[in-house]
């Protein structure tokens, strides 16, 4: 082969390198750009296209989207429900629910738990107790009662624990003190002493000596007791009474002198003479 056959050769081979190198270029950029436009437009590709649910409940909503994420779908937070036993944070509820089906990438929202409803404790004291505790238990409070002996009217609320205004969870127990009433007054009594036979001013002073006084005092002639002295007493001797009651008797003999004489009459005025006493001329 001549020197020009040669370099038309060499030429050739040169050529058919640079396609080569060109073609595999081509490639490699054509696989790149595939399998990014995959991962950034087509996320799920070549990925199981339906997914499970996974149940949140209960989790925070870090956590829930941790677990979400995983499982191929995203979370979207609702609104937040008070809860008496959940945490404030925690998720109360998913839509949909745990355990269904869904295409890869699907939203499950989420409805996030406020915690306890908290509540001011309303100003109940000085009202009957009725009242005050239907309205501490339509606020959601449970109502605990202890009574003390006042001189307010007997079942008037005297205080509230914790006081009027206090804010609480709904649920809390709020104590009210009523009143049982005033204390109950101790009656003192005595025995009614014996005085029989005894003269009147001796059964004066055995009366007042126990406590008692004496009451109606009546004369009767003809008892079988000395003159003036006491033949029968009420109540009777031995029983019990009241300190400061009276004790009636009555007393042989005739009432002294004018203890029973009527009072005289009072004088009649001018204007009431006798038109008799008017004669004409």
């Amino acid at each position: 082969m001549n020197e020009h056959g040669e370099g038309r050769l060499f030429a050739a081979e040169g050529k058919r390198r640079i396609f080569l190198r060109v073609t595999a270029l081509a490639l490699a950029a054509f696989a790149a750009g595939y399998v990014l436009t995959t991962v950034v437009f087509f996320p799920g590709f070549g990925r199981q296209a339906i997914v499970t649910v996974p149940d949140l409940r209960g989790k925070t909503l870090a956590e829930a989207r941790g677990l979400a994420s995983a499982a191929g779908v995203e979370v979207e937070r609702g609104d937040s429900l008070f809860h008496p036993s959940v945490a404030a944070g925690a998720v109360l509820a998913q839509s949909p629910l745990p355990g269904q089906e869904v295409t890869r990438g699907s939203v499950v929202r989420v409805t996030l738990s406020a915690g306890r409803e908290q509540r001011p404790v309303p100003e109940v004291e000085d009202l009957p107790a009725v009242q005050a505790e239907s309205l501490l238990v339509r606020m959601g409070f449970t109502v605990s009662v202890r009574r003390v002996l006042s001189d307010r009217a007997e079942g008037r609320v005297l205080s509230v624990n914790p006081q009027a205004g206090t804010v609480l969870p709904v649920g809390s127990i709020v104590e009210l003190t009523l009143s049982s009433g005033p204390p109950p007054v101790v009656v003192q009594t005595v025995a009614v002493p014996d005085i029989g036979g005894m003269p009147e001013p001796a059964a004066r002073e055995a009366l007042r000596s126990a406590g008692l006084r004496l009451g109606e005092v009546r004369y009767e002639q003809g008892l079988p007791v000395p003159l003036g002295g006491v033949a029968s007493q009420s109540p009777a001797a031995g029983d019990s009474v009241r300190a400061g009651s009276p004790v009636n008797v009555v007393v042989s003999g005739s009432p002294p002198t004018g203890v029973d004489a009527p009072s005289p009459p009072p004088p009649a005025p001018d204007s009431a003479a006798p038109a008799a006493d008017q004669t004409p001329p």
